[in-house]
């Protein structure tokens, strides 16, 4: 009969830590949702000003470039270059490439073609 109380008793202990875990863990597990909620509504926070910083960076440059392109049509700011400078650097712009190509190896004659001294 002891041995039955004993392990009806652990039985009990045991069934009652477990519900103590089951509790700790369902508060902790809310704990962690609230955390990830506020995470994520922060993240969506900062990516949406991230956005708003980014469309305004791009709205100021397409303002520069219409603003530019404005007084390119008006005539405003622009620089006119005579023939004789163009033709220049077109010139000096062709010799530079001509200048950074390398020069063809020159295959090797086999020793066989080769004319023997005597």
């Amino acid at each position: 009969m002891k041995s039955k109380g004993t392990i009806t008793g652990a039985r009990e202990t045991v069934l009652a830590a477990g519900k103590s875990v089951a509790e700790r863990t369902k508060v902790l597990a809310g704990k962690v949702a609230d955390t990830a909620v506020t995470a994520v509504i922060a993240a969506k926070d900062a990516s949406a000003a991230a956005v708003s910083a980014a469309l305004g960076t791009v709205a100021t440059s397409i303002q520069a470039r219409a603003a530019k392109g404005a007084n390119a049509l008006v005539g405003e700011g622009t620089t006119t270059t005579s023939p004789a400078k163009k033709k220049l650097s077109k010139r000096m712009a062709a010799k530079k490439r001509a200048a950074s190509k390398r020069k063809a190896k020159k295959r090797k004659t086999p020793a066989r073609f080769k004319k023997k001294r005597v």
